[in-house]
């Protein structure tokens, strides 16, 4: 960010050297002005050391930047000081010196704040005539004062020019310095959220997978401790095929593929082969019902979808003991309800509802842009309701 700061700098700063080389070149044509006069008093010598010495005393301001002349305003005052001392020995060889006032003028103006600006280029004004009077007694003061002040009010519409430019480039700059920083912070949070979102997608996915596959694999493997030697083959090649199917899932998850079962079958083949399966291996009934006429989805609610049948049935098999299970896919024209049904024990959905397969179930109802409602009482079972609306449907 700080990279892309410096790669932007104010407009004014890029322009700064403009009003430098200008401000140079106006000393060095009134010098080879100066050149050629012969009046008493006059001392080319002396002109051209004064000339000298006032272009040295200017580089500083070349160097430095006005931030840092802004930020201590008292010492740049004093640092204009001496500048005043030769600007003053130049009018006082050749009167025609006031005329820098083209310099100073901006000089006051791009190197104080505004309201230091304006009573120095006041105080410069009147210190200007007042050493014409001590310089020139007898000349015309209503003319000088006249000079004086359309020098005043050339600096000062020169300096409010240069304050309008200064002020529209800062504030520039600070709007494009917020827009940077505030769009790394959402870039920052966009990235937060992916990661956030990311972890959550691999723990759904390894709550709904893996960690079924390995709570299978352990019953299958308990169950071979009390099995009848004819049973015990069964277990084992049950926890073996479990095994095997966790670890094809595992790579499915870190290669991010589709589930085995929607490869090469729709979401209604899938989930029939899920629920059979299942019935098998827990000795629960299970029924599965298709309405309406079956249309294909976005792969992203097929899967949802079938992880979402997937922890409605170890949901049952871990807390329900239920005997009959119904699975009944409701195609509308519009939208796709599933609903996932058991007659065992059920629980008080006021108070429970707080586990994380419930909430991986949300998770991935939310992700698809359905709704998702849990129904259940002690002692009548519960119903998994999804509802999830269909994209393009009319």
């Amino acid at each position: 960010m700080e990279n892309l700061s410096a790669s932007r700098r104010n407009v004014w700063e890029k322009w700064d050297w403009v009003w430098h080389a200008s401000s140079l070149a106006f000393l060095g044509l009134h010098i080879v002005l100066s050149l050629g006069k012969d009046t008493p008093g006059y001392s080319i010598s002396h002109f051209l050391i004064l000339s000298a010495v006032l272009v040295m005393w200017y580089l500083p301001f070349i160097a430095t930047t006005r931030e840092r002349w802004c930020i201590a305003p008292r010492i740049g005052l004093l640092y204009f000081l001496p500048g005043w001392g030769l600007w003053a020995g130049l009018i006082a060889l050749d009167g025609g010196s006031m005329l820098l006032a083209g310099m100073f003028y901006p000089l006051i103006f791009t190197r104080f704040p505004i309201h230091w600006a304006i009573p120095v280029a006041i105080a410069q004004t009147l210190g200007l005539y007042l050493l014409f009077i001590l310089l020139y007694p007898t000349g015309n003061w209503f003319i000088i004062l006249i000079i004086t002040l359309g020098l005043l009010l050339a600096g000062a519409l020169i300096g409010v020019f240069i304050s309008s430019l200064i002020n529209q480039s800062v504030e520039r700059q600070r709007m494009l310095d917020e827009f940077i920083q505030t769009r790394a912070r959402v870039l920052k949070m966009e990235r937060e959220a992916g990661v956030l979102a990311e972890r959550q997608r691999m723990a759904r996915e390894i709550h709904d997978t893996l960690a079924q596959h390995f709570t299978s694999v352990i019953m299958h493997l308990a169950a071979t401790r009390l099995s009848e030697p004819a049973d015990l083959q069964t277990h084992v090649e049950q926890a073996e095929q479990t095994a095997r199917e966790g670890l094809d899932e595992a790579r499915r998850m870190i290669w991010d593929r589709k589930p085995e079962q929607l490869v090469e079958a729709s979401l209604v083949e899938a989930i029939e082969e899920v629920a059979a399966r299942w019935s098998v291996e827990n000795a629960v009934h299970v029924d599965l019902a298709v309405t309406g006429t079956p249309q294909p989805l976005d792969p992203s609610m097929d899967h949802a979808l079938l992880r979402i049948s997937q922890e409605a049935l170890h949901n049952i098999k871990k807390h329900a003991r239920a005997r009959n299970v119904t699975i009944t896919l409701s195609y509308m024209t519009d939208a796709l309800a599933l609903d996932v049904a058991d007659d065992g024990r059920g629980f008080d959905a006021g108070m429970n509802g707080r586990g994380f397969g419930l909430k991986s179930m949300l998770g991935r109802v939310e992700e698809i842009g359905g709704e998702l409602t849990v129904e259940s009482e002690p002692g009548v079972g519960t119903k998994v309701a999804v509802l999830v609306p269909i994209p393009g449907a009319t």
